[in-house]
């Protein structure tokens, strides 16, 4: 299934599995990221999950969406299980980690610019979620 917003492209890929593609060029601001958050909870239901987002270099950032905590109905709900953030410019790196300072609501955080190595991270959080929550231990 597959969602298409302003600044972004969500695809899920299996039933507790997400994939933001943020557009080369996009503006990171409040209207956008509020748009993704409603794609993404109409791509996910009910259902926790883990997301891999992919923002490209071009990227912007309008500092006003610091100002808003995006995830907080998915945090509230239990919904977001983990997050991977990919990013090759520094600035939005930068930002991203200080928004997850700003609101710390979730152990599985991964901020880089590998994705490759984003993808081995959420590989290996999803299995020990989806362990945890058949009945299985974690490892």
């Amino acid at each position: 299934m597959q969602r298409d917003t302003t600044i972004a492209t969500l695809h899920r890929l299996e039933p507790d599995y997400l994939e933001v593609r943020y557009k080369p060029g996009c503006v990171l601001n409040t209207s956008g990221v509020t748009e993704v958050a409603h794609a993404r909870r109409e791509l996910m239901g009910e259902r926790p999950y883990g997301m891999l987002s992919i923002i490209p270099e071009d990227a912007d950032f309008d500092t006003s969406a610091m100002s808003v905590d995006h995830l907080a109905k998915d945090r509230a709900e239990g919904h977001l299980l983990a997050i991977a953030v990919v990013t090759r410019a520094n600035m939005i790196e930068m930002v991203i980690k200080l928004y997850f300072s700003y609101y710390p609501w979730l152990n599985r955080i991964h901020v880089t610019e590998d994705e490759r190595g984003a993808r081995a991270w959420m590989e290996k959080q999803m299995q020990e979620l989806r362990g945890a929550v058949r009945g299985t231990p974690a490892r």
